[in-house]
């Protein structure tokens, strides 16, 4: 029975010693992940309707996408893989989800520094006028 479990003891402190290495590290102590990591290069708010609008929530949709698209076009043309830029959208109101939102720009980490303030600057430029034609569009 003590074979057993000091075998199990130390399967045990194995897999402590396995989670304690890979746990979350503190805030700037990150190992780098790979060469193709993403990060979140920049976050930005935009306040939109304070009641409920399927209409603009429909338009949300057009309106990141294109903003993208435009990003992407005026950065690398049509080859959006060549900085692997993509970008999240959550829902911050309190009481209608989609009074306002946070949007993030990511991309490969490799490139952030070099192409990251021209590429999410450019996205969210277009994101804001999008999103302001669309509060007028749908009568917001």
């Amino acid at each position: 029975m003590s074979g057993k479990l000091l075998l199990l003891s130390a399967c045990a402190a194995a897999l402590l010693a396995g989670c304690a290495s890979t746990g979350p590290r503190p805030e700037g102590q990150q190992k780098p992940a790979g060469p193709g990591a993403a990060v979140v290069f920049q976050k930005q708010d935009f306040k939109l309707s304070k009641n409920p609008s399927p209409d603009m929530e429909a338009e949300l949709v057009n309106a990141l996408f294109s903003s993208y698209q435009a990003a992407v076009k005026n950065l690398v043309g049509e080859k959006p893989m060549e900085v692997g830029f993509t970008y999240s959208m959550a829902p911050r109101g309190a009481i209608y989800p989609f009074s306002a939102i946070e949007v993030s720009c990511i991309m490969q980490e490799k490139y952030a520094r070099r192409k990251g303030p021209r590429l999410c600057g450019d996205f969210f430029r277009a994101l804001d006028l999008q999103l302001k034609s669309a509060l007028e569009k749908t009568g917001n």
